[in-house]
């Protein structure tokens, strides 16, 4: 049987990352802390993303939370924060529209080979994040990229071609020289999806991510020339994967490295303003 872990979220994080949700579908991981964060002195805490939340979860981690789990965090530097972190043992877990989703995250299926082999022989890599009208783009941009880090590509050269309040595109090459277009799309008019396709001479590899807000499963699909696979489809939420690696990286004492990943995104997004 899994350790309990008692666990806090105010309004603010509740509503960022359906907090009491994730929890009770993980009633043998985790019990609601009775009282305020600072009487009951939770196992883990969770955190809004929006700005400052790298001050919050520090604040969190210096009371003695074990882990922390932030919804949806803004671009902000993260090295103190990782220091905080190191130093008390602390696991903080970042959950994330799309790169939160197990099909990246977690130990579903063998994405990264996937990814990988297409990447030897990549001639485009396409990205499109659809999300619903005003959302901010840097915000949906932050998002996108992480799942491209997460995903194990390399990008190089960013270049901003557009933006507006609709939307950007942003292109890039991989290492090998070949190209990478990266659009938002801020719509209502299609679900908040995010796909990363890997195209090749002679097929592609390609995940689709769904939004987080019920457990509709990612579709990660390989084809080369001697056909195509796809991956075993796995009912999943992107929220309860965060909560149940958050259980996983405090009980076990093993780091997680989401803020090691964040730092890549936060390289990528200086490129642009450079």
């Amino acid at each position: 049987m899994s350790l309990q872990l008692s666990l806090y979220a105010d309004p603010q994080a509740e509503a960022a990352g359906a907090v009491a949700g994730a929890a009770a579908s993980l009633p043998l991981s985790f019990v609601p802390a009775q009282g305020s964060a600072q009487d009951s002195s939770p196992d883990v805490i969770a955190v809004a993303g929006h700005a400052g939340w790298t001050q919050r979860a520090a604040k969190a981690i210096r009371r003695g939370a074990r882990g922390v789990v932030v919804s949806s965090p803004v671009p902000e530097d993260v090295d103190l924060l990782a220091e905080a972190a190191a130093g008390a043992k602390s696991a903080v877990v970042l959950d994330q529209r799309w790169a939160g989703n197990a099909a990246v995250a977690g130990s579903y299926g063998n994405v990264h080979s996937v990814i990988g082999d297409a990447l030897a022989n990549a001639v485009l890599l396409d990205s499109v994040a659809v999300a619903p009208p005003g959302t901010e783009p840097l915000q949906l941009l932050t998002e996108q990229l992480s799942v491209i880090v997460q995903c194990g590509i390399e990008l190089r050269n960013l270049r901003m071609i557009q933006r507006s309040p609709n939307g950007y595109t942003v292109a890039a090459s991989l290492p090998n020289g070949a190209p990478a277009a990266l659009q938002g799309i801020m719509s209502s008019a299609l679900p908040a999806t995010a796909t990363v396709s890997v195209l090749t001479s002679n097929g592609c590899a390609e995940v689709v991510l769904p939004d987080p807000a019920a457990a509709w499963p990612a579709q990660v699909r390989a084809v080369t020339a001697e056909g195509a696979t796809t991956l075993p489809t796995l009912y999943e939420s992107a929220h309860r994967t965060s909560w149940s690696r958050a259980h996983s990286h405090v009980t076990s004492g093993n780091p997680a490295g989401d803020l090691g990943q964040f730092t890549a995104v936060m390289s990528l997004l200086s490129q642009l303003a450079d």
